[in-house]
């Protein structure tokens, strides 16, 4: 059982991504720490004045750390660039306050149903087709062509067409993580 536990970390607006890759780049192995599982931006996709697509943080300043939280892991957070803070410590050395995971299980229900509805899809893809066939079944190896994991090769643990979303297990930071995407950003594998 993991004892690592959600963390929301403050960052420079506008920044979150950045601070999402260099968190992810640190290298913890220097410094004896592996603890650090996830880095976790929630966002959402909107469309400008001008019609284009785009996505912004769902919590514009914020972004959540899965972290297994030792004096070396909350020293590297806060002293990486553009971090301003962890909520939920009060500071005179006081740890930060781990959020449930229900929470952040919420978040990304609320992130998935969001970049799901009719209209996202219809925007991402570019046209008002809605897929009913797939050229991939469960068990097959997939690549991911759009979103943050681009070029990532993943397997399918299950497809639901009515969601138009597959599920998908890969491996990420040594350790095997699950996702759900829309059908639209995979493609099959060629071997």
């Amino acid at each position: 059982m993991s004892e690592a536990k959600w963390y929301i970390i403050q960052v420079v607006s506008n920044h979150e991504q950045k601070v999402k890759e260099a968190l992810e780049k640190r290298d913890f192995e220097d410094s004896g720490i592996d603890e650090i599982e996830e880095v976790y931006l929630p966002y959402t996709i909107y469309r400008t004045k001008t019609g284009k697509t785009k996505r912004r943080s769902m919590f514009p300043g914020y972004l959540y750390v899965k972290v297994k939280m030792t004096d070396d892991s909350w020293y590297i957070i806060r002293n990486t660039e553009y971090v301003t803070g962890i909520v939920g410590s009060s500071g005179q050395r006081t740890k930060p306050t781990p959020i449930p995971e229900e929470q952040i299980e919420k978040i990304k229900k609320r992130e998935s149903e969001d970049l799901l509805s009719q209209e996202n899809i219809k925007t991402i893809s570019g046209n008002d087709k809605i897929l009913t066939e797939v050229d991939f079944s469960v068990g097959d190896f997939v690549e991911i062509t759009e979103g943050e994991f681009v070029g990532k090769k993943a397997k399918v643990e299950d497809i639901l067409i009515s969601k138009q979303v597959v599920l998908l297990k890969f491996e990420m930071f040594g350790r095997e993580q699950k996702i759900e995407i829309p059908i639209l950003y995979v493609k099959k594998n060629e071997v």
